[in-house]
């Protein structure tokens, strides 16, 4: 009862929406790498099509874009409704309501749609490793590839069923002031904490996959590296996953605003009862680093397919400046002539001049 007459005696949530303080970077940041990441497959898309190379690798790139495409929607959309980073005496019951709604519960985010688009990114890696590994000589490779395909089904089934068992009732999942009394956060932190452990071990081996096959390509060694790091970096979001998973175990034990000020001003306030202390920085903390690891994959696994064409770019470009250097240095207004051997002055004598006998050949790098 005394509990209950405390809690009355604080200030009580606004009834409207106030955007004072509200923070659009997060939400403009996750939408920004979203586009650069959904221009990267469309244009390893068009790549394919162009040169009639489409393989099932390409064609399961589509669908985890589109649940991509609807995670950052989702990630666009939760940062500027649902009072992520803002201080406690701005946040309504309705934008609380609505960040457990599509976060805490999982219902939509951390028990469907976070599991199925990694899977479905790493399905797509995995393909494009059959593509390119798998050539019949080892079947080691392909036993492995097939198993870890597999993998990804138990994975998604596994993680989007057991964060059901977190609430006694599904509607206390959204429900602000019951939500304490009849969800276990605790069993929620753990199946999370299963969760990022589980893909970033997926993705480890996903990066480290490559090396023994490349390794044994007939190349140089440079161009060895080079084919590698582009491989590795399809898999590079297993960085992103363990600085996720990191960070969640950090800030799930921290229960106290970062902010001493707005700490103190914020226990005048009713729903300092009911929300987290690490609620002022979950834009950061948690969307901004979900956001990039599977920005980080869908760009490096559409690398392979255009780096004949940024290959050729680069030459172009190459090509370009150095015909407009060679075109200012036998520019008589830069007091260089054709055929000349020296420089005309000491401002500009400095480096040997370019002509028709210079013995200087251009080579492009992947020549």
């Amino acid at each position: 009862m005394s509990s209950n007459s405390s809690i009355a005696s604080l200030i009580p949530p606004p009834s409207e929406v106030i955007d004072t303080h509200k923070v659009y970077s997060v939400a403009n940041a996750c939408i920004t790498i979203g586009i650069v990441a959904v221009m990267f497959v469309l244009a390893r898309l068009t790549a394919r099509i162009h040169s009639r190379t489409l393989g099932p690798d390409d064609y399961a790139v589509i669908p985890a874009a589109a649940l991509y495409i609807g995670w950052t929607s989702l990630s666009g959309y939760i940062n500027l409704n649902a009072g992520v980073g803002k201080p406690l005496w701005e946040i309504t019951v309705a934008e609380y309501s609505l960040w457990y709604k599509f976060f805490r519960t999982g219902i939509v985010v951390t028990t469907w749609l976070y599991p199925t688009m990694s899977a479905a990114i790493r399905i797509s890696i995995l393909l494009s490793y059959r593509r390119i590994f798998d050539t019949g000589r080892s079947k080691v490779i392909r036993y492995v590839i097939l198993v870890l395909l597999g993998l990804q089904a138990v994975y998604v089934v596994t993680f989007a069923i057991l964060p059901g068992f977190m609430c006694q009732s599904l509607h206390y999942f959204w429900d602000v002031y019951q939500h304490l009394l009849y969800c276990n956060n605790w069993y929620y932190y753990w199946s999370q904490i299963a969760l990022y452990s589980v893909s970033m071990g997926f993705d480890t081996i996903l990066l480290l996959f490559p090396i023994i096959p490349v390794s044994k390509l007939k190349m140089p060694v440079k161009k060895r590296l080079g084919v590698l790091i582009i491989f590795m970096l399809g898999a590079g979001a297993s960085i992103a996953a363990a600085y996720k998973l990191a960070i969640f175990d950090l800030e799930m034990k921290r229960y106290v605003p970062t902010n001493s000020t707005s700490f103190l001003l914020g226990l005048q306030h009713e729903m300092s009862r009911f929300i987290p202390g690490q609620f002022d920085r979950y834009g950061t903390t948690f969307w901004i680093p979900s956001q990039v690891e599977p920005t980080v994959a869908l760009i490096g696994t559409s690398l392979p397919a255009l780096r004949p064409y940024l290959a050729s770019a680069s030459d172009h470009f190459s090509n370009l400046m150095t015909s407009r250097l060679s075109g200012r240095l036998s520019n008589p207004s830069t007091g260089w002539s054709r055929g000349s051997t020296r420089e005309t002055s000491e401002s500009q004598g400095r480096f040997l001049p370019i002509t028709n006998n210079s013995n200087i050949e251009l080579h492009s790098i992947d020549k």
